[in-house]
């Protein structure tokens, strides 16, 4: 990946769309299982990862379709192995979070804003928009939480008694993010370079 930008500006090759698709679909089932073979860090998921550089990379359709799919069909295969209702409130309110930041990815390629600093700035508002809502809604729906701000507070910052704080599942959340997200866009901006080179060949052939 290149130090100042992702050069989104290069002609698209279906190999490097294909071979997103692929990673996203990879990372998708590397949420399963992890999830299921190492629990031990909680919320270190390629979700919002998956989301955002799906939104950011992929053209049309595809960049709803590829990113929501694959971790709709992860979300399925989590509920049949752990045993939790595949839909809810709570899996509900992931979803809209995970829609969110699809449309954080789209706009910021709508308006070509291609340097790592704004793409890291806008996965990081994704991740800070998926913990807020996932965690309101828990504050909402769970009577163990105290009515008023301070139970706001309390599920955005210790959690329940008995339980990692909350602040641990953000930090979690926020590493595999960016940890991922920079294998996603390190394999894009990779094969984008090696298809101007190829482009560039064939016409110093010409």
């Amino acid at each position: 990946m290149s130090n100042k930008s992702v050069h989104s500006s290069a002609p698209v090759s279906q190999t490097a769309v294909l071979m997103t698709c692929a990673c996203v679909v990879l990372l998708a089932i590397f949420r399963v299982l992890h999830a299921t073979v190492l629990p031990e860090w909680p919320n270190f998921s390629p979700m919002a990862a998956v989301a955002f550089c799906g939104g950011f990379l992929l053209p049309g359709w595809m960049a709803w379709g590829v990113p929501l799919g694959a971790l709709f069909i992860s979300d399925l295969l989590l509920a049949a192995f752990l045993g939790y209702p595949a839909f809810g409130l709570g899996q509900t309110a992931a979803w809209l979070s995970l829609a969110l930041i699809v449309a954080i990815g789209r706009g910021m390629a709508a308006r070509s804003i291609h340097s790592l600093t704004g793409i890291f700035s806008g996965l990081f508002a994704g991740g800070i928009l998926f913990y807020f809502i996932t965690n309101a809604v828990c504050w909402l729906t769970m009577p163990a939480y105290p009515r008023g701000l301070d139970g706001l507070w309390m599920s955005l910052t210790t959690g329940l008694p008995g339980f990692p704080p909350s602040w641990l599942f953000f930090r979690n959340s926020l590493i595999s993010d960016f940890l991922f997200a920079s294998t996603l866009l390190s394999l894009w901006s990779l094969a984008r370079s090696r298809r101007q080179s190829a482009i560039r060949d064939n016409r110093s052939e010409v």
